[in-house]
């Protein structure tokens, strides 16, 4: 299988750090969300001009590959379009220098909007990008989170877009909020476009849904991803562990081999 960890998890390690970690834990690739302490791609010090070729070169050195950038960029707001879309495409001319294979944006909210007017912006927003990225190599991967969660949502944008570039990327958490156990009524439609999942684990508690280590909580992790590597998933398992954004939760020296223990029961 293809691991890999988002730097989400591990906000304050060094990119000498992350390389030695990733390596000896058995991973094989990495998905940026930030490097020390930058979260835009093009603001990244080992991505500049210069020293790109020393980035990849570490990163050969260790075993390890770029597996894809997380962006901030989502469409729910009309009024941050062109903002929205200058930030996608300098993602996007970044991982085709750096050679990752695709960028994460949002949907993420619709609140008390249209739904479809919602829908139409993010699909429009999608579009735009795909467009720009055409032969770059580079993906643009609307990844299941927020309001952006249920397959009526999620669908109306893959068969809106409709374009090569394009693909979804799978956060099983953010699913798991409305589908439970029953997630093959989410993933089984939407399988042909799941270019990337991420991964991590929660108690349901009541509707709580308190993050945990992976394998503690009550997502069935094995039991979806047995049954995408029974389909022919041949993508990345990405774990997303938000240490960032929850810095109450265990530290990644816990979670990262976790989450190798638990796929290595797959």
């Amino acid at each position: 299988m293809n691991l890999a960890f988002t730097t989400l998890g591990s906000p304050d390690w060094s990119f000498e750090k992350t390389l030695a970690q990733a390596a000896a834990m058995g991973f094989r690739g990495l998905e940026i969300r930030g490097l020390e302490g930058e979260m835009q791609a093009e603001r990244i010090a080992r991505f500049q001009p210069g020293v790109q070729r020393d980035t990849l070169r570490a990163l050969a050195q260790a075993g390890l590959k770029l597996c894809g950038f997380g962006t901030s960029v989502n469409f729910h707001d009309l009024a941050k379009t062109d903002e929205m879309l200058a930030q996608g495409k300098a993602a996007i001319d970044v991982c085709h220098a750096m050679g990752i294979p695709a960028i994460r944006v949002f949907g993420d909210k619709i609140g008390d909007a249209d739904e479809q007017v919602i829908i139409g912006q993010v699909s429009a927003g999608i579009r735009a990008l795909c467009a720009y990225t055409h032969g770059s190599g580079v993906q643009v991967l609307l990844e299941v989170h927020g309001d952006f969660n249920t397959l009526p949502r999620v669908l109306a944008v893959a068969q809106s877009v409709a374009q090569p570039e394009f693909g979804i990327l799978w956060d099983i958490e953010h699913s798991d909020k409305v589908y439970g156990d029953d997630f093959m009524a989410f993933y089984e439609p939407l399988m042909p476009f799941i270019r990337h999942v991420h991964v991590k684990d929660h108690r349901r508690a009541g509707g709580a849904f308190q993050l945990c280590r992976p394998g503690h909580g009550d997502i069935p992790i094995l039991k979806i991803v047995r049954q995408m590597l029974k389909d022919g998933y041949e993508g990345w398992f990405s774990l997303e562990w938000e240490k960032k954004w929850h810095p109450e939760l265990p530290e990644p020296e816990i979670a990262y081999p976790d989450f190798i223990a638990l796929m290595q029961q797959v």
